[in-house]
């Protein structure tokens, strides 16, 4: 009897499932996820507005994938360092890093070690504008008060807010560009260390979304001088927009999900699916409400396009103050 044929055949066989070995324990991962925690990895600091986000999406994401999501804080450097912990992990799907508009001013600099291209900003969950705000004893009453006081004297008057070139001081630089002045940024790990030096009287002004201070500023401890948005802000009425006060300055800052590129797309689509319903939820509905957060309705597709033209564009404000060449 010729052996030879068969044992060839079989040998086929032996390779065919060594081949298809990672692609069938891909599949199958896929269908079982999530079948341990997943680690949800926030890049602000405790109690940030993007910190509470990040809690409250694990809590109504983990009840949908009947799965525990543990909220680590790892911040520092714009969000490099948690980045890195996603990057010095397997792309499966069971880290998950926040994402900001800060997020493309970090891409944006040529030095930094990660661009768009290293992860899939599957998701958009919030957008909120910037405001200008000062304590409540602050004689500064009026956007134009502390516009005047930053040309006349601008080593007198200290402002700051989250991170060093990042979207709020992209916001304030614009409004030093419009409003013909110049002054000192200080930067801080979270918008709520803003408020919190705000409070202190550390800094003499704070340039932050507003539900970094959304109980200072409804229980009248600080005052918002002025919003980034189109048209005055319906959770904040009183507030005339940069525009309206003659600084031609709109902007918005968008908070969502990032996972390491490589991850599965069938296990982005099953995020994609539970965030869905979760977004439907008259809860989180609730907590936007709450929170003064408007959604951000953008595609995977879309949001990753999204990432790479505000990356584009940052890079040109970071090469304009020097930052980069």
């Amino acid at each position: 009897m010729n052996l030879k044929p068969r044992i060839a055949a079989a040998l086929l066989a032996v390779a065919g499932m060594i081949a298809a070995g990672p692609a069938a324990a891909a599949a199958e991962s896929a269908a079982d996820y999530p079948s341990k925690p997943i680690r949800f990895i926030c890049t602000s600091a405790a109690g940030s507005p993007l910190d509470l986000m990040m809690r409250t999406t694990a809590k109504f994401l983990g009840d949908e994938l009947k799965q525990t999501i543990v909220v680590e804080n790892r911040t520092g450097g714009t969000g490099a360092v948690g980045m890195a912990t996603a990057m010095n992990s397997p792309a499966d799907g069971y880290v998950i890093v926040s994402a900001t508009g800060s997020t493309s001013f970090l891409m944006a600099d040529p030095k930094s070690s990660y661009s768009p291209d290293d992860f899939l900003f599957f998701r958009g969950l919030q957008a909120e504008p910037s405001a200008v705000a000062v304590r409540a004893d602050s004689p500064y009453r009026t956007l134009g008060d502390l516009v005047k006081a930053l040309r006349e004297t601008p080593d007198k008057v200290s402002v700051g807010g989250y991170a060093a070139a990042g979207f709020h001081q992209f916001v304030f630089y614009r409004l030093q560009q419009v409003g013909n002045f110049k002054a000192i940024w200080v930067p801080f790990q979270g918008g709520n260390q803003a408020a919190l030096a705000l409070m202190g009287k550390q800094i003499d002004a704070a340039v932050l979304t507003p539900s970094s201070a959304l109980g200072q500023v409804q229980n009248g401890d600080m005052r918002l001088l002025g919003i980034s948005t189109e048209k005055r802000d319906p959770t904040f009425p009183g507030v005339p927009t940069f525009k309206e006060q003659g600084l031609d300055v709109v902007e918005l800052l968008w908070r969502g999900l990032m996972v390491k590129k490589g991850t599965p797309p069938e296990i982005v689509a099953k995020l994609s699916a539970a965030l869905d319903r979760v977004e439907a939820k008259p809860e989180w509905k609730a907590f936007m409400k709450a929170n003064a957060q408007s959604p951000v309705n953008l595609t995977a597709d879309q949001m990753q396009r999204h990432v790479v033209e505000e990356v584009a564009s940052r890079r040109k404000f970071l090469q304009t103050i020097g930052v980069v060449k």
